[in-house]
């Protein structure tokens, strides 16, 4: 909208405006507070705006001849935003101006950076419809591609930062070096197990448990833990793995806390609680650890059995109607409701699909086995690695 009111200025030199005034905005907030290393912003920007006109002149030749192909361009420039994204934040060295301005705003106010996100975007939406139709009396340069790009990024962000964001640490060298367990051990001294409702996974893990003389952490175990780390009991047993597909969908669009490790969400407090309560109890081995992702918290332990649990419909509802003392029917519904939050909290916080056979070594059909024959194959099958090493 700028360009056809400042039309002696180029799109990149507009840019770079933006940039400087969002990094004196900044600066104004946090003062002293302000990082020195973070001046680099100006640099950046200048460079930001350098390739944007120069992508506008090797570009300048490429027409869309229809709507689709507007649409195709749409989708392809937002899956290089995203990859870029990605390589701009992993390191965690500097920021484009509009990140760092909403990351400050996010620190002050101590609200979850997808939040601030979210504001800032709607703001800079409504102020360039607004501008355009007092200045030019029309709507330029926001339609519906401005909302395609805004929720494909964010989506596709959500989607490939669990892949690209390790490789590039990896590269960086900047990843934290985990102490392997093999060096201490031989076999498996660590069993996790992946479940559904109804099929008796914590019951396995629980009789697994007590057959090898090891440590069963469950969610009860992990909740007192997380509780005495701060967090209200309600709000763990609210918010525990439980997410909604519009839940996970929102997250992926304001690329919720990808910015930054401060004024996290309460969601992704209480999985980093749980995940550092799970890395503690594998640090000392010899445990068995039911649900909270931990097969994918502990994805650098060579010492890890991890083992997923299903069953058929009949046998998971006839378990959960008893336990939790309602109807078939009732308990049929509340084992999808509940596996779909799982699976949905799975995916957002470890990019893999929940059950996947393919991420596990050993997968179980407790209604075909039975409780007490699955775990005296999953007992076997430990005890065999042990024996074989």
């Amino acid at each position: 909208m700028l360009c056809h009111y400042f039309t002696n200025w180029t799109l990149g030199q507009l840019t770079v405006g933006m940039h400087i005034t969002m990094i004196i905005a900044q600066v104004f907030i946090l003062k002293k507070d302000f990082p020195k290393a973070q001046y680099s912003q100006i640099l950046v920007g200048f460079v930001f705006g350098f390739f944007i006109d120069a992508s506008m002149y090797l570009t300048q030749s490429v027409t869309a001849p229809n709507y689709a192909v507007q649409i195709l361009y749409v989708v392809i420039g937002s899956l290089l935003v995203s990859i870029g994204i990605i390589f701009e934040v992993t390191p965690k060295l500097l920021y484009l101006a509009g990140d760092g301005l909403m990351i400050t705003v996010a620190r002050v106010l101590k609200r979850p950076f997808g939040q601030i996100k979210i504001a800032f975007d709607v703001t800079l939406v409504s102020f360039s419809l607004i501008a355009g139709w007092l200045l030019l009396h029309k709507i330029v340069g926001v339609r519906e591609g401005t909302l395609i790009s805004a929720i494909l990024v964010g989506f596709t962000i959500g989607k490939l930062n669990p892949v690209i964001s390790p490789l590039i640490l990896r590269f960086l060298e900047r990843r934290e070096r985990r102490e392997r367990h093999k060096d201490k051990v031989q076999g498996y001294n660590i069993i996790t197990i992946g479940r559904e409702l109804g099929s008796g996974g914590r019951e396995i893990g629980q009789k697994l448990a007590k057959k090898l003389g090891w440590k069963f952490i469950d969610k009860e175990f992990i909740k007192d833990a997380v509780v005495k780390s701060g967090l209200p009991g309600e709000f763990v047993e609210n918010k525990d793995q439980q997410m909604t597909s519009g839940e996970k969908l929102l997250r992926y669009i304001s690329m919720d806390n990808i910015f930054n490790d401060e004024n996290l969400s309460d969601d992704d407090r209480l999985f980093i609680a749980q995940s550092k309560i799970i890395k503690d109890a594998a640090s000392k081995g010899n445990c068995v650890i039911v649900g909270r992702c931990a097969d994918a918290v502990l994805d650098d332990c060579d010492n890890c059995f991890n083992i997923f649990i299903s069953a058929d419909k009949d046998f998971a509802k006839k378990r959960v109607a008893k336990e939790f003392n309602m109807t078939e029917d009732e308990a049929a519904d509340y084992i999808t409701k509940t596996n779909h939050l799982r699976s949905n909290h799975y995916n957002y916080y470890t990019g893999r699909t929940w059950g996947d056979p393919s991420r596990y070594d050993m997968y179980i059909k407790s209604s075909s086995l039975g409780i007490d024959r699955a775990v005296d194959a999953v007992y076997n099958a430990v005890k065999q690695k042990k024996g074989a090493n």
